[in-house]
């Protein structure tokens, strides 16, 4: 029964307009976030996102499926703000290390936004459910951001200014640097952080990174 399911939901994928498939999944988001994942039900989803019951399962195969996809889309929604952030970096740019911060300040950004903060906590909450979630999202969304911004350290790398010996690792261990405070400023995301205070967090987070990573010998 659930490979048929799943089997007529591929032929359906295709079918489904677009603008109805984001309203599903806006309206899971919305359900999950507040009830979740035990609590929410297909037919509330159905009720909200104004479609029917079979047309869901039709098209996402299980709730399971569906709470996957929603996870996924959100983090792209996001990722079009984080891609435009680094997209501004300029390895060839004189003033490469003002450029670089704001790019950390408009990725710590993305980060405490109320939709980042809202994915973040239904991840939490499911991974113990579903170990494999998390990596669905980093395949369908961080992965991508990750090797942009890996590919512009490796230039940064190539010009003398930073010493990278891993672009991969130095493009993670920078996001896990100028985030680095937010967490527990923020108390998990439910108190919300001044702008001065969160300017300096991030601050501090990329000074460390500079003192690890800038070249000794430019």
């Amino acid at each position: 029964m659930a490979s048929t399911q799943v089997a007529g939901g591929e032929a359906t994928r295709r079918r489904l307009r677009p603008d109805k498939r984001e309203a599903i999944l806006r309206a899971a988001g919305e359900i999950f976030d507040i009830e979740g994942y035990e609590r929410t039900s297909i037919d509330a989803v159905a009720a909200k996102s104004g479609v029917s019951k079979p047309t869901i399962y039709n098209h996402f195969g299980s709730k399971e499926q569906l709470f996957r996809d929603h996870v996924a889309y959100t983090a792209q929604v996001i990722n079009a703000r984080t891609s435009a952030a680094v997209h501004e970096i300029d390895p060839d740019c004189v003033q490469w290390r003002e450029v670089l911060r704001h790019a950390a300040l408009q990725l710590a950004e993305c980060q405490r936004s109320d939709c980042s903060i809202s994915l973040n906590r239904q991840l939490h909450a499911a991974v113990g459910r579903d170990p494999e979630v998390y990596q669905y999202v980093l395949d369908n969304a961080a992965g991508p951001i990750l090797a942009m911004l890996a590919d512009k350290f490796a230039r940064l790398g190539e010009t003398g200014r930073l010493d990278v010996a891993d672009p991969d690792l130095t493009a993670r261990q920078f996001l896990a640097l100028i985030s680095a405070e937010l967490p527990e400023m923020s108390r998990l995301g439910t108190v919300a952080i001044d702008d001065e205070s969160f300017t300096r967090a991030v601050d501090a987070g990329y000074e460390t990174f500079l003192r690890a990573f800038a070249s000794r010998h430019p």
